[in-house]
């Protein structure tokens, strides 16, 4: 780590020059005074070279494991294919880097505790998951609201988030089971995690289905619903065929709010609203300034490097478990169509 004047600022390696780098990392570490990236490595090297110009990256290593025993390096970004996060999460810390891992965190609950286990030997370290909706204020004012109750008991919490799928994700992990493919592995953390925020994650029931007929059996659209004691009911649709939408519902007893296009600020600095959805009220309930996701997240992992801020990472573990059940459930409910028929 150096100092410019009595402001830290943080040395980052990214491991895996993915399209994702660029919007999480490279762009928004251009706003973040805290954060330089100076290394980066790809197990395809043309690629880490090619990334490491167009955004004067100081030294492409010749590989991950090079990069992680850079000394000068305070920390790294982790933007390798799902099934690979745990693993060099796990390294990373060994090697006593900070880490922020692009979402999921990890695939399986057995991931999860082995990874959780490894942590607590590196305890100064932090782990951090690229959940970027998750540092934004909109969230918090909703829950505010909620807990409230200015407008009465919540009863529905209804999510859609749908991303066509350029060429059906061919050569992506995102078609690939073993890898984690899928649009709920892909798009559901996002769900969860703003349920998890409002309400929490200890569901009574679970219902969940999908055809699985995407490429090598991915489920393409997937339909999830968690049932909780005091009538609550949180339902989300992801999809990789349906047409782009990133929204959320909120049914209470006196009005329903809407989120619109909570993804925007993955593209930039835009506002995010919440809106009434009612026929005689379609107001504008709350509006932030123009934020930009990335930008916020690295702000926040700068701050966890630096003690300001905890990683909370007891919500990614949870989150990671109950996606596993979700998806269980779904491939069960499967079995179950194709024995009765």
């Amino acid at each position: 780590m150096k100092t410019e004047g009595e402001q830290p600022v943080y040395k980052l390696g990214i491991l895996g020059a993915s399209n994702i780098a660029v919007p999480a990392m490279l762009e928004p570490a251009r706003a973040v005074k805290k954060i330089s990236i100076t290394a980066i490595a790809n197990r395809t090297a043309y690629k880490a070279a090619a990334m490491a110009e167009a955004y004067q990256i100081p030294y492409v290593a010749g590989s991950l494991d090079e990069l992680l025993g850079l000394g000068d390096l305070d920390g790294v970004y982790i933007a390798l294919s799902n099934e690979l996060h745990a693993e060099w999460a796990i390294r990373a810390l060994q090697a006593g880097k900070h880490v922020l891992v692009e979402k999921p965190m990890c695939l399986h609950p057995e991931e999860a505790e082995r990874l959780r286990l490894v942590k607590q030997s590196y305890a100064d370290l932090k782990l951090a998951e690229g959940l970027m909706i998750a540092f934004h204020p909109w969230q918090q004012a909703l829950k505010s609201i909620v807990d409230s109750g200015e407008f009465g008991a919540l009863h529905r919490i209804s999510t859609r988030i749908s991303v066509p799928a350029k060429n059906r994700h061919a050569g992506n992990y995102r078609s690939v089971q073993a890898k984690g493919g899928g649009a709920f592995a892909d798009l559901g953390c996002y769900w969860l995690q703003f349920v998890q925020t409002l309400a929490g994650l200890q569901p009574s029931r679970i219902r969940a289905q999908s055809a699985f007929d995407g490429p090598d059996g991915c489920d393409w659209t997937f339909q999830a619903a968690l049932d909780y004691e005091n009538g609550l009911k949180a339902e989300c649709l992801t999809s990789f065929e349906l047409p782009f939408r990133a929204c959320h519902t909120l049914y209470f007893d006196q009005t329903v709010l809407t989120v619109p296009d909570f993804f925007r600020p993955v593209k930039g600095f835009y506002k995010i609203k919440i809106r009434h959805d009612l026929p005689d009220n379609r107001s504008t309930l709350c509006e932030f300034e123009p934020m930009n996701y990335y930008v916020s997240q690295l702000e926040a992992f700068a701050e966890m490097m630096s003690g300001q801020r905890a990683d909370n990472l007891e919500a990614s573990w949870e989150r990671v478990r109950l996606q596993a059940l979700i998806l269980a459930e779904a491939r069960q409910q499967r079995v179950y169509e194709a024995n009765y028929l």
